[in-house]
């Protein structure tokens, strides 16, 4: 399920009509890679995430929201890696989530990724500046 989970829609609303704001900002952001589509995921304990050795979340810094739509995109290059062992499953699917670890956390929105990535031994993965979207 690409896009934003329906407790996250819920949350974008509460905020935007004044009844309920659920997380104070600033904060984090981090991106975890899948290897499945999570379909709505409710929480991280849902994601199939990637979990060779050397993986691990990278946090996310976000433009300025701007233009029509509203849109902000990750400003820096993200790197996955170098991973210590080849991948046994190709990430498919990238998640926006609240924790830089662990299954505490929520996740915030999801994308598919346009080309399965298959790190192997001692290769890194990127995600290119500009290439993670959100619009309103």
């Amino acid at each position: 399920m690409a896009g934003t989970p329906s407790k996250w829609a819920a949350n974008a609303l509460d905020f935007l009509t004044g009844r309920a704001v659920a997380y104070t900002a600033p904060r984090s952001t981090y991106l975890a890679l899948l290897i499945a589509d999570p379909d709505d995921p409710t929480d991280l304990t849902s994601l199939a995430e990637v979990s060779t050795l050397g993986y691990a979340r990278q946090q996310v810094v976000w433009t300025a929201p701007a233009g029509e739509p509203v849109t902000t995109q990750n400003n820096a290059l993200l790197f996955f890696g170098p991973f210590l062992s080849d991948m046994t499953d190709a990430a498919s699917h990238a998640a926006l989530v609240t924790s830089a670890s662990g299954t505490t956390g929520d996740v915030l929105f999801v994308w598919p990724l346009a080309d399965a990535l298959l790190a192997v031994t001692n290769e890194s993965l990127q995600v290119a500046a500009g290439a993670l979207t959100l619009n309103a």
